[in-house]
């Protein structure tokens, strides 16, 4: 495989509240099938927001008194904050990738190879549990929706430590079985490997240091994908103003983050990994 698959077009590192990120994600899935170019993009959440799977029922959710949004992957929830920074790869479906999996393995290799550079040690990437791992424990996850025409993966990286006991407050933290191991989400989020703790050294100068090392992390992990061949963009109003119509059909609506309605079509998306398109809610 070549070091470089595509053309890309750099979106930025930027923050916007959970309903516009959403909707931009869809934007860029819908504009790498356009333009026949990869899109990356790096974002961040100004306030603490739940994020649901595609088909998760709210019942995870113990308050309301938080932001909630839902995504288009699959998957359940997440926590998202300025204590994270999100990745996102979106790809024309241009035979590059024969298959979502491809995808997957492809992008969760490049980051792998970003936190390899920065000099973090035991690094893994575990595709079937769609995570890379430091030291056998979760440190990024990521889902992916595969379009029509383009694909998306998009995930996240925690910078900083959960509060854990805030979180445990806002939804309900079971266990989880991946690959007939079973996880309890408390010690598996309490025991985050955070980048700001794994390298103590990282931009400890830096007056706003979780920025500063999402910042760095962004560069290294645009440079291992791209090799500095991309074209930068910026997230205009007249981006914002584009997503709208997504903000207006989805994103945006109740009845999208209550029931997730509307659901995607077979016209619209081939898979999204683990779910049914027009399935049932899941508790």
């Amino acid at each position: 495989m070549p070091d470089r698959l595509f053309d890309y077009e750099y979106w930025g590192n930027s923050t916007f509240n959970g309903k516009i990120n959403m909707a931009l994600e869809e934007y860029m899935l819908l504009r790498a099938a356009q333009t026949q170019k990869a899109m990356i993009r790096f974002y961040s959440f100004p306030k603490d927001t739940i994020v649901l799977g595609y088909a998760q029922a709210t019942d995870a959710l113990k308050t309301r008194n938080i932001d909630v949004v839902r995504r288009a992957t699959g998957g359940s929830h997440v926590q998202t904050g300025q204590n994270i920074i999100a990745y996102s790869f979106a790809v024309p479906r241009d035979g590059s990738f024969a298959h979502f999996e491809d995808m997957r393995k492809y992008y969760a290799g490049s980051v792998t190879n970003a936190f390899v550079s920065l000099g973090i040690e035991n690094v893994e990437p575990d595709n079937k549990a769609s995570s890379i791992n430091i030291n056998g424990k979760v440190a990024a996850a990521h889902a992916i929706i595969w379009g029509i025409n383009s694909g998306l993966l998009h995930g996240l990286i925690v910078i900083d430590p959960y509060d854990i006991e805030k979180l445990a407050q806002r939804i309900y933290l079971g266990t989880r079985v991946i690959n007939g191991d079973v996880y309890s989400d408390y010690n598996a989020i309490k025991n985050i490997p955070a980048i700001s703790k794994i390298l103590p050294d990282f931009a400890k100068n830096s007056t706003e240091r979780t920025e500063a090392i999402k910042k760095i992390l962004a560069e290294v992990i645009l440079r291992e994908i791209t090799k500095g061949k991309h074209e930068n963009k910026i997230i205009s109003d007249n981006i914002i103003n584009a997503s709208y119509p997504l903000l207006e059909k989805r994103y945006g609506k109740q009845t999208w983050t209550e029931m997730h309605n509307p659901v995607f079509t077979k016209e619209e998306v081939e898979e999204i990994p683990g779910e049914e398109l027009d399935g049932s809610l899941k508790k």
